[in-house]
């Protein structure tokens, strides 16, 4: 099953259809919204994910305009989806000469834009990914892009949230062929529908607007435009928004009445407005690429530790002996296990895995000194566990359907496949290699480009993949919506 989009990937359409779509079906990228509509109207079984209206840009006309146009196509569902435009470039340093967006994206952000960089044109193209695709091959353009599309395009973050109104959200619509009559599918629905979106023609009389509105008294108005009719000047229809969930009138009925006054009533689609939080819950109010910046930062004080404990040798005297634990043993343990399972299986790894890459064997003369060493890489192989949770905490609100129909078969295997993001990784493994080069990185016995290399094997062997299971057994833990 196909699911149609205003492409390409990394746009907000992208996202918003990654977050909406159905664990069988295929997002497809298209090049305009007219495209999206045509395609549906061509597929039974498909879907499309378009944005309806903006909080700060209101409505999308395109896609009103193709609503009314197409007629066998129907709004099924609502998602509004807060909208974080960040100002992206290909580095910090190189002073940019333009700016780059979406036309849609850059109304929402010109006051700031303008204030920040009045000097600057601000230029519309097809799409916030081409802005980005643009950025990334001239270091002296600026696009202004959601946060996925800079991981994307390997932009770096200039300025973050320069939209101009704090909370700037776009509500989405889920639209399918219509099946039935209006308001059938609600009583089918888990959820009753609580809003009703018409489409309303008017007579060009004196008070016909008013006879259109006396009979939705009943009801909540939560929307209203207005668009011409094409070839006949001075005329218009209406997009009206209903709140019908607590009103205790049949909207059949105000529908009814609503047509003895207008000269063509449509339904355009009922259905439940949700709202996609940035985040879960409050423990997890950073974005993704913010998350990352914050590994970045537990990676620089973990190989400091590992770079103190390396000055001493092995010292098993000082230990009973500890049998190793399996990763996946760890990381179920940081996944679902208490505080005191995580520390104990934490330590067996640390003594029989991690101080091998990091010591020569033998004793030193005081080995007190290594203990202490030992605490502290410990501490920040605990701290870089635990964050894992946070990082799978935003990975599941931009869940792919891969992603997404790989938990629900269960399989760890197939969720850790879903989860590999090999290029994220070889990011991070060149980032150990510039903070042990860094720390001046070496073990007693052995070349510093030896330890180094040891270094980046203990992260490639063990602990990325073990940050990749702690957080295959959050997503298989916590079920599947």
């Amino acid at each position: 099953m196909k699911l149609y989009y205003l492409g390409p990937e990394e746009t907000f359409s992208h996202r918003a259809a990654t977050r909406m779509a159905k664990p069988e079906e295929i997002p497809i990228p298209c090049h305009n919204f007219r495209e999206v509509f045509y395609k549906l109207s061509q597929d039974p079984e498909g879907a499309a994910v378009v944005p309806f209206e903006n909080t700060t840009q209101g409505p999308v006309t395109e896609v009103m305009d193709l609503l009314a146009e197409y007629t066998a196509l129907i709004a099924v569902e609502c998602r509004a989806i807060p909208v974080h435009q960040h100002l992206l470039t290909r580095d910090l340093t190189t002073p940019i000469t333009r700016i780059l967006s979406k036309a849609e994206a850059l109304a929402q952000c010109r006051a700031t834009l303008n204030h920040i960089y009045p000097e600057l044109p601000l230029v519309a193209v097809s799409s916030t990914a081409e802005a980005a695709r643009i950025a990334a091959e001239d270091p002296t353009v600026g696009a202004v892009a959601g946060e996925s599309t800079a991981e994307r395009y390997h932009l770096t973050l200039r300025r973050a949230d320069v939209q101009d109104v704090q909370g700037n959200t776009t509500r989405f619509f889920r639209l399918e062929q219509r099946h039935g009559s209006a308001f059938s599918r609600a009583r089918s629905k888990a959820l009753p529908s609580t809003h009703a979106l018409i489409y309303v023609e008017i007579e060009d009389r004196p008070g016909s607007l008013m006879d259109v509105l006396k009979p939705l008294r009943p009801l909540d108005l939560t929307f209203i435009q207005s668009r011409p009719l094409v070839g006949e000047k001075w005329k218009y229809a209406f997009f009206m928004e209903l709140l019908i969930g607590n009103s205790g009138v049949p909207p059949a009925t105000v529908l009814a009445n609503v047509r003895e006054a207008a000269s063509e009533v449509r339904v355009l689609g009922d259905y439940t407005i949700t709202t996609q939080p940035t985040v879960p819950d409050a423990s997890t109010t950073t974005a993704l690429s913010s998350l990352r910046a914050m590994i970045a930062d537990i990676d620089a004080t973990l190989i400091r530790s590992f770079a103190g404990r390396r000055r001493y040798r092995l010292n098993p005297s000082l230990y009973v002996h500890a049998e190793p634990v399996s990763l996946d043993a760890l990381a179920k343990a940081f996944a679902f296990g208490d505080g005191t399972d995580q520390t104990r299986l934490l330590r067996r790894f640390y003594l029989t895995t991690v101080v091998p890459y990091l010591a020569a064997r033998g004793e030193d003369a005081d080995p007190r000194e290594a203990l202490y060493a030992d605490t502290e890489v410990i501490s920040a192989l605990a701290r870089r566990c635990r964050f894992s949770t946070k990082v799978i905490a935003r990975k599941r609100i931009e869940l792919a359907p891969e992603l997404r129909a790989a938990a629900i078969t269960g399989d760890p295997a197939k969720v850790e496949a879903a989860l590999l993001n090999q290029a994220v990784e070889d990011k991070v493994l060149a980032r150990i290699v510039a903070y042990a080069e860094r720390e001046h990185f070496d073990v007693a016995g052995s070349s510093p480009e030896a330890a180094v290399r040891h270094l980046k094997a203990l992260y490639r062997d063990y602990l990325l993949p073990l940050s990749r299971l702690i957080q295959v057994y959050v997503i298989l833990g916590d079920g599947m919506e």
